[in-house]
């Protein structure tokens, strides 16, 4: 498990929201699956974020990442 105190710099431009999360997830050292399809481009910079504010960032809108036993699982709210 990776450390909860680690921070983030996010610099896209463009890219493919799914390989966005993905790829940030397993640099963050967490594991995630894809409830729902995601199928847009994210363009996003910004510096010195917790885990937590950049997934956010990274989310659409009416998105969450839910965290269950060690895993977090990316869904449409309800």
């Amino acid at each position: 498990m990776a450390d909860r105190d680690m921070r983030f710099d996010l610099n896209l431009k463009d890219a493919d929201r799914h390989q966005a999360l993905d790829d940030f997830f397993q640099q963050a050292g967490r594991a995630v699956l894809f409830d729902d399809e995601l199928s847009d481009i994210v363009s996003v910079r910004a510096a010195d974020l917790s885990f937590r504010d950049a997934v956010d960032l990274l989310l659409p809108e009416r998105f969450q990442a839910v965290e269950v036993e060690g895993i977090y699982h990316i869904r449409r709210t309800r």
